[in-house]
């Protein structure tokens, strides 16, 4: 079983189309279109997700979180990191509920100060998503907004000084 202090992790720039291979099962996956995308989301094609890849490259810097398995970096989740949002998905199941995503948030922030900004903001956490709420405000963001997405469904809205 992998434990948080026995995993190491880095993050590493978006290479597509090489990529699509590994994110296209993160997408497919019902908890990881529950959690980040909300209820009702249909899995992700090919062509759906290099549209996601090509807007949040548009918005921002898109990285792909890695973790060493056997001696080889191998992609487990991506992160972007844009003034406007911060999506993150843990994709591969067996990396989930590790302590991965507070070691992503901290080299995120970090490289946030390196750009000089001054605040990172999450447009939406589903109210439901107890563990992304839990993370982001263990890591300094605060609640600074809500509102109901199409389906109805309550979401909350961070922000954390950096």
């Amino acid at each position: 079983m992998k434990t948080e202090q026995h995993i190491d992790i880095r993050l590493r720039p978006l290479l597509l189309p090489e990529d699509l291979k590994h994110a296209i099962a993160w997408y497919q996956d019902e908890e990881v279109l529950y959690y980040s995308e909300g209820i009702g989301v249909r899995p992700y094609n090919e062509e759906r997700l290099e549209l996601m890849y090509g807007y949040l490259s548009r918005i921002g810097k898109v990285y792909i979180i890695e973790a060493i398995e056997e001696g080889l970096w191998q992609p487990i989740g991506d992160i972007t990191l844009s003034e406007q949002d911060l999506p993150i998905a843990i994709g591969h199941p067996d990396y989930r509920s590790k302590g991965i995503g507070r070691k992503v948030l901290q080299l995120i922030q970090e490289e946030a100060r390196r750009f000089g900004w001054t605040e990172l903001k999450v447009k939406m956490i589903y109210d439901y998503n107890e563990r992304s709420k839990r993370l982001f405000t263990s890591m300094g963001f605060e609640e600074k907004g809500q509102g109901v997405d199409s389906n109805g469904v309550l979401y909350r809205s961070y922000v954390c000084a950096l």
